[in-house]
């Protein structure tokens, strides 16, 4: 397995963890068939260019952002990243009230 093909996998499953997504989660969000998302993290397939652009907008990131290294973030980055989604539905919520 080619380096970038690890580092994108570790960092897809990272982004999909971190946003709380099951493989098959992410594969209906995606609208791939079942099992792509698996396999792409086993390594047994490839995404397209394409898949690579939907995962990365579905995830909430940059296409980039799955081929850089060293993406560890700490866990109070992971916290603040939480704390924002929270606060943004939270808004999405209440500014119908307000409209």
């Amino acid at each position: 397995m080619e380096k970038y093909q690890q580092v994108f996998i570790n960092n897809m499953r990272y982004y999909r963890k971190l946003r709380s997504l099951s493989q098959a989660e992410l594969t209906e969000k995606c609208e791939v068939a079942t099992g792509t998302v698996g396999n792409i993290e086993c390594g047994l397939a490839k995404p397209s260019f394409d898949l690579i652009l939907t995962m990365a907008q579905v995830l909430g990131i940059v296409p980039s952002k799955l081929f850089a290294e060293n993406q560890n973030l700490s866990g109070s980055d992971i916290n603040i990243i939480k704390e924002h989604e929270i606060l943004k539905e939270f808004y999405e919520k209440l500014k119908d009230n307000f409209e």
